[in-house]
Order: structure tokens, then sequence, then C-alpha cells
């Protein structure tokens, strides 16, 4: 399947609801917070990471915070984001994808959380063939 269409299903799967938390909602209000452009809202929300500013950096933060994935301390919640990502591929690998993502980053304000975010979302993305079934 091409990559592009994965990515499409992926998001439009990611926007429906986030464990119980909207995650439209969350990249809505965070736009709204950053009075981020129409270019770059969708570039985060359709996981387009070739645009990389300040402004993106904390736009994703914001995103990930407010989702539940990240912590004010900078910490990472594993059972939210493993769950999470285990409702798209297997389980085990959302284990691997958590482990590889947050391992040794260190705490940068916005840029720890927009790297993990696209780390998270590029691996789901190859991952995506594993997903569960039924």
């Amino acid at each position: 399947m091409d990559k592009s269409v994965v990515l499409v299903v992926l998001v439009a799967v990611l926007v429906k609801q986030c464990l119980g938390q909207n995650l439209l909602a969350a990249y809505n209000n965070c736009r709204a917070e950053y009075n981020a452009d129409q270019e770059t809202f969708n570039a985060i929300k359709n996981g387009d990471f070739s645009i990389r500013t300040p402004l993106v950096e904390c736009l994703g933060e914001c995103v990930v915070k407010k989702v539940g994935f990240m912590n004010d301390d900078l910490s990472f919640n594993k059972d939210i984001i493993v769950k999470f990502v285990s409702r798209f591929i297997k389980p085990e690998h959302s284990e691997d994808i958590y482990t590889k993502c947050t391992q040794d980053v260190a705490p940068v304000l916005c840029a720890t959380a927009y790297e993990v975010y696209q780390c998270i979302y590029e691996n789901a993305v190859d991952k995506w063939g594993t997903r569960r079934r039924g």
C-alpha cells in the first residue's frame, strides 16, 4: 500500500478520537493557541515533517500534551502511548515504538515532544501492515 494512502488513513483514524480525548479538538485548540497558519497546521496534522520551525515544534508539543502523551515535566505516559498505538498495530510493536522513540531523548521544550511525535508517527506508519485484526 502506498505510504501516502496509509498516512491519510492513519490521520483520519487519529482525528476521530485519542483515548477518549478528541484529537481534532487538540489540534484546533493548539492551532488557535499558537496562531498557526493553515499550511503549518496542515503539516503537523498530516504528518508532514518537512516544515520544522520553533512554532511547529511548540504546536506539536501542545498537541502531544493535550492528548496525554506527555506531561508538563516533559516525561512521557507510556501506558497512554502504547494503548493508543496498539489500536492501529500489534501491541508488541507499540511497545517497541514507545521504547525506540522515548529512550535517550533530552528534555528540551517543544523539540522533545516534536521529535517523539514524529518518531511515533513514522514508526506506526512503517508497522501499519501489522495492524490488529478484528
